[in-house]
C-alpha cells in the first residue's frame, strides 16, 4: 500500500468512514487507515463473534457500522486495517505499522478522523482489577457480546452510562447501581435539545423504562470515591456530593467513564491550531466550516478535532471528504456547494443533541483538587499526586518538566490517561500538555526494522588517511 495518493484518511469510524467515501465517490484515490480489524470505529464497531453478529443486526449502531462497512467494500477506496499510525510529516507523509511491516503512504491532502479517549478522574483504588472504563464496556459488548463480571457497578456520567446498563441487562447482569454525577435538573436541562432528535429521545426513555423495571438503583449527583480490594475488587464507596454522605457497595466488577478527550496527537504533531473548550474534552482544533484546520490540506472531522458524538461525526466526515475533493479540483463551487449542503442541514440539527450529551459528560476538573496525595495519577509509571506535588516544589513548572522529574507519561499509554489529569494539577487554568513527538503510537523495533542479516547493513567505506 506504499505510495502515493490524492487524499489519506486516518481513522474508518462514523467520521473517517464517511470522509472516504465522499472524496472518493467525487473521484479522489483514498487510502483509508485503522487501528481496528474492520472499519466502524468505537461506535459503530466491528462484531468478532456470532452472538455478536446477531446482535448487532438488531441494534441501530450494529447497522449502521454494517452498512458502513458495505459501502466502504464497494467503493473504490484502499483499506488498510489494523494499522497502528505512529507519524505524519507535513506534505503530507504517514508512517503506520501494520502486520505486513511499516508502510509509508504520500498525499497532498491528509483528514484526520482520530476519534476520542476515555477520561477518568482518579481515586484510590482505580486501578485494581476489576475497574474498566466504561468505554471498555461498550467494545466488549459490541465486539464479543459479552460482559465480565457478576456483580457490576456502573459510574460516572452521561448518556453512556444508561446504554451500558441496559446492554448489560440484555446480557443477564442486573448492575447492583448506577452512580451518576450529574442530576435530575441536569437531565431536565438537557431535555429540550434531545428533543431536536426524536428517535434518539424516544430511545432513551425506552432505555430508563427498562432500567426502572428491572429495578436497577439510580444514584444520582454521586461519584464512586474509592474501591477495595487488593488482587481483585470487592467493593466500592460511592459518595452523595451534595451531603458527603457515603454509602458501600458489594461488587466484583466497576466500569467508570468521565467523558471524552480528542485523541489528537496527530493534529498537534502536524501543526493544527487549537483552543481550550471543556465542552469539546479539554481542547479542540479549530477548522472553518469545510473542516479544514490552520496546516495547508489537512482536514480533521469527528471526536478526534473536538467532542460531539457520532451522529455530528457522521456529517463533518462527509463535509471534510467533499472539501478535500473542492480542494484537490474534483469538484466546482457550485457541485460542492449541491453536494454539501445536505450534511450541513442535518449537521446542524445534531449539533445541539451532541452540545446537550456533552454538557452532562464534561469531565469534572475541579474535582481533581481533591484527591488524596497517595492517589496514583500515572499507572504506567505508578506516580502519585504526593510525587506531582513534589516535583512541583523542586520547579517542575510544565508537562516536559514534570515528566522529567517524575516519569509520568513514559509508560506504554505515553500520556493519555495521566496527561490531562496531571495537568489539571499542574496549572489548572492553564494549557500544559506534553510537546507531540514520534511515534505517537508505542512500535516495537522489531516490527519496524523486520528481518536482516547483518550482510544488509550498508556499511560505508573506511575514510582515506
Amino acid at each position: 500500500m506504499s505510495g502515493s495518493h490524492d487524499v489519506i484518511v486516518v481513522g474508518a469510524g462514523p467520521a473517517g468512514g464517511e470522509a472516504a467515501l465522499a472524496a472518493s465517490g467525487a473521484g479522489l484515490r483514498v487510502a483509508l487507515i485503522d487501528e481496528g480489524p474492520a472499519p466502524g470505529g468505537q461506535v459503530w464497531r466491528a462484531p468478532r463473534t456470532a452472538q455478536a453478529q446477531a446482535a448487532a443486526a438488531r441494534d441501530p449502531d450494529g447497522r449502521q457500522g454494517g452498512a458502513l462497512r458495505k459501502r466502504l467494500r464497494d467503493a473504490s477506496v484502499t483499506l488498510l486495517a489494523g494499522a497502528e499510525v505512529w507519524d505524519a510529516e507535513p506534505g503530507f507523509v504517514v508512517q503506520c505499522l501494520a502486520a505486513t511491516g511499516n508502510h509509508a503512504l504520500q498525499a497532498p491532502r491528509l483528514i484526520l478522523a482520530t476519534g476520542a479517549m476515555e477520561r477518568v478522574l482518579p481515586f484510590p483504588g482505580w486501578t485494581t482489577p476489576g475497574v474498566f472504563g466504561l468505554a471498555a464496556a461498550t467494545a466488549i459488548m459490541k465486539s464479543e457480546k459479552t460482559l465480565p463480571g457478576k456483580e457490576i457497578v456502573i459510574a460516572g456520567q452521561g448518556p453512556l452510562l444508561i446504554a451500558v446498563a441496559v446492554k448489560a441487562l440484555e446480557l443477564g447482569l442486573r448492575p447492583r447501581a448506577i452512580v451518576d454525577r450529574a442530576g435530575p435538573r441536569d437531565w431536565l436541562r438537557a431535555a429540550p435539545a434531545f428533543a431536536a432528535m426524536p428517535s434518539m429521545l424516544a430511545r432513551g426513555a425506552r432505555w430508563m423504562a427498562r432500567l426502572k423495571a428491572a429495578g436497577v438503583p439510580i444514584l444520582r449527583q454521586s461519584a464512586v470515591v474509592s474501591a477495595g480490594g487488593c488482587s481483585a475488587l470487592d467493593g466500592v464507596t460511592v459518595r452523595h456530593l451534595p451531603s458527603g454522605r457515603e454509602t458501600e457497595i458489594a461488587a466484583d466488577t466497576l466500569y467508570i467513564g468521565n467523558g471524552l478527550t480528542p485523541a489528537d496527537e496527530l493534529h498537534r504533531l502536524l501543526g493544527a491550531a487549537q483552543t481550550r473548550d471543556r465542552l469539546r474534552g479539554g481542547c479542540r482544533t479549530e477548522v472553518d466550516a469545510d473542516q479544514r484546520t490552520s496546516v495547508p490540506g489537512l482536514y480533521a472531522a469527528g471526536d478526534g478535532a473536538g467532542v460531539h458524538g457520532a451522529l455530528p461525526s457522521v456529517f463533518q466526515g462527509q463535509i471534510a471528504g467533499l472539501a478535500a475533493a473542492r480542494d484537490h479540483g474534483a469538484l466546482d463551487a457550485d457541485a460542492f456547494a449541491a453536494r454539501s449542503r445536505p450534511a450541513r442541514r442535518r449537521l446542524a440539527r445534531a449539533l445541539r443533541f451532541a452540545d446537550a450529551s456533552c454538557r452532562l459528560m464534561t469531565f469534572p476538573e475541579d474535582d481533581l483538587a481533591e484527591m488524596p496525595p497517595d492517589c496514583v495519577v500515572c499507572r504506567c509509571e505508578d506516580v502519585r499526586r504526593s510525587d506531582i506535588e513534589a516535583a512541583m516544589a523542586s520547579g517542575a513548572a510544565d508537562m516536559n518538566q514534570l515528566k522529567h522529574f517524575t516519569r509520568l507519561g513514559m509508560g506504554p499509554c505515553q500520556g493519555r490517561m495521566c496527561g490531562l489529569n496531571a495537568a489539571g494539577l499542574l496549572a489548572p487554568e492553564g494549557d500544559l500538555r506534553f510537546t507531540p513527538r514520534a511515534p505517537v503510537r508505542p512500535v516495537s523495533m522489531d516490527r519496524l526494522i523486520g528481518e536482516f542479516d547483518y550482510s544488509d547493513i550498508p556499511v560505508p567505506k573506511p575514510a582515506p588517511l
